[in-house]
């Protein structure tokens, strides 16, 4: 959810302009992938960044998507720690953003309340966020974790997603992701496709997260 502080972040950014740069990316493009030096803070003005973690078995796990107004609070972290970026952040559409310089970052986090704000408020959203995905992780069947995944993802019952996608935001892999679509469009719960999955039965498939 986008609050009143991330979107007053545009307004202290322009008043900083001599100090920003405007940069962009095409969908696909990798931001930052593992060992990076951060150089820099980008805030999105435009489009979805993906950030995951890949596993040494090929398989994937979205930690957290970056939206307009937002960052990525584990290139914050590396920049006031000055490690490298543990893990790969991607464009999943073309996007738009405003770097601030690396130095800018923490000089501007001693001197700006406005700036602190920004940053903590960040932090304590992405922890949050990060907490749920530990639960979901730890505690929850993936049966229920897709279950919870679709109903969170579709527009109108609909979802662009392929098996492999869906598997990666997940955290598992492409043939066990498909078994377990084709159990529920067995189940007449959805309706599978290329590239797209419908929920045909909202209610069935909420009872699977009550349930499991």
């Amino acid at each position: 959810m986008t609050t009143q502080t991330d979107r007053s972040i545009f307004d202290f950014l322009q008043q900083h302009s001599s100090r920003t740069q405007n940069i962009s990316a095409p969908a696909g493009a990798r931001i930052c992938v593992q060992g990076d030096q951060c150089s820099s803070l980008i805030i999105l003005t435009q489009g979805v960044v993906r950030v995951f973690k890949p596993a040494a078995d090929g398989r994937r796990i979205t930690l957290y998507q970056i939206r307009e107004t937002q960052s990525c609070i584990l290139t914050a972290g590396c920049i006031l720690n000055s490690t490298p970026f543990p893990a790969i952040a991607e464009a999943e559409t073309d996007v738009s953003g405003i770097a601030v310089a690396a130095t800018d970052v923490i000089r501007w986090l001693n001197e700006s309340q406005q700036w602190r704000e920004y940053l903590f408020s960040l932090l304590a959203g992405r922890l949050e966020h990060v907490i749920e995905l530990v639960n979901a992780v730890a505690f929850q069947r993936l049966d229920a974790r897709l279950a919870t995944w679709l109903l969170q993802q579709q527009s109108d019952g609909d979802i662009s997603a392929t098996h492999q996608q869906v598997a990666e935001e997940l955290g598992s892999s492409r043939e066990v992701i498909s078994r377990l679509l084709k159990d529920l469009e067995n189940s007449g719960l959805v309706s599978l496709s290329r590239g797209r999955i419908t929920i045909t039965d909202q209610r069935g498939v909420a009872s699977l997260i009550e349930t499991l």
